[in-house]
């Protein structure tokens, strides 16, 4: 990492071990550093930091007021809040106006160090969201066809919703999540490395986290997101075991049963359904989708 910070804290003990800790541990430089949320603001606005960490009680401006007025110039910017304060309602309200993360007093290093890198990696997320998109967007200002991202439809896609459709899932909330995730999969890379499924299921969530905010305003997070996921794919599962119970010959099941899911899983399922165990078979978001991406190739 190689970030510039810029910390805001009243007490400068405080100021002393965060920046030893980001420089000690090779984060980044620390290139500016105020007492109060005034000052705080004035310097940020001249030295444009990448990431600021900044106390929620301060003299003159509080915290969440100045990370307030930062996200009304520079809404990108990440701001990572520094309290011992633990009431819902101030915790809610600084997620709501801007704040990021949150670093518990007394000051802890791994803590930090943790929050610093959730941080990263959602930087790096967005960069690649928006060469994605920008890389897109050019594609079809030279073909002539600039229409918006919610309505860029590729056959991958639609193949998808066809699956979902035939696994009964298809109106399902996580199965939108799920066709987000294959759209961005096989735009970032070339059909020649869909060999290996290489992505990490956060990173995945994180960019339909993103993606939600950045083009329609919805806040979602990617805990939210997972398990909307689960609960799609957790209904499809029950869905196939219900077709092998009644047909095992049914095409979707023949077709899916393996590749979507631990056959043995299934099994389970259809015991479950048939009231001959107590235990419901369990579901692989992995390896679901691992096998939508072979389906799709």
């Amino acid at each position: 990492m190689n970030y510039n910070f810029y910390l805001v804290d009243d007490d400068v003990s405080v100021l002393s071990i965060l920046s030893k800790i980001i420089v000690n541990n090779n984060l980044g430089d620390v290139i500016g550093k105020s007492t109060d949320g005034e000052t705080a603001l004035f310097e940020i606005h001249g030295i444009k930091p990448d990431i600021v960490l900044v106390d929620l009680l301060l003299p003159k401006k509080d915290g969440i007021s100045l990370v307030t007025e930062i996200k009304m110039v520079y809404p990108e910017l990440p701001c990572i809040m520094i309290s011992e304060v633990y009431a819902k309602e101030m915790v809610s309200k600084a997620y709501n106006n801007g704040v990021e993360f949150f670093v518990n007093k007394p000051i802890n290093v791994i803590e930090v160090i943790n929050v610093i890198k959730r941080v990263d990696e959602k930087i790096k997320m967005k960069r690649v969201i928006d060469s994605f998109q920008t890389a897109i967007q050019s594609i079809k200002t030279l073909s002539g066809e600039i229409t918006s991202m919610d309505t860029y439809k590729d056959s991958y896609v639609d193949e998808a919703r066809h699956i979902f459709s035939h696994l009964g899932i298809l109106s399902d909330a996580g199965t939108k999540d799920l066709t987000l995730m294959i759209a961005f999969i096989f735009d970032q890379n070339s059909s020649e490395k869909h060999e290996i499924f290489d992505h990490k299921l956060s990173d995945l969530y994180e960019y339909v986290s993103m993606k939600y905010e950045k083009e329609k305003g919805e806040l979602v997070s990617s805990k939210a997101i997972e398990q909307r996921i689960r609960r799609a794919i957790t209904q499809a599962l029950r869905n196939i075991a219900e077709m092998g119970l009644h047909d095992y010959e049914h095409i979707a099941f023949e077709r899916y049963a393996s590749t979507l899911f631990d056959l043995s899983e299934v099994r389970k399922e259809m015991d479950f359904i048939k009231r001959l165990s107590k235990k419901s078979g369990k579901i692989s978001i992995k390896k679901f989708l691992t096998g939508l991406i072979e389906e799709l190739k």
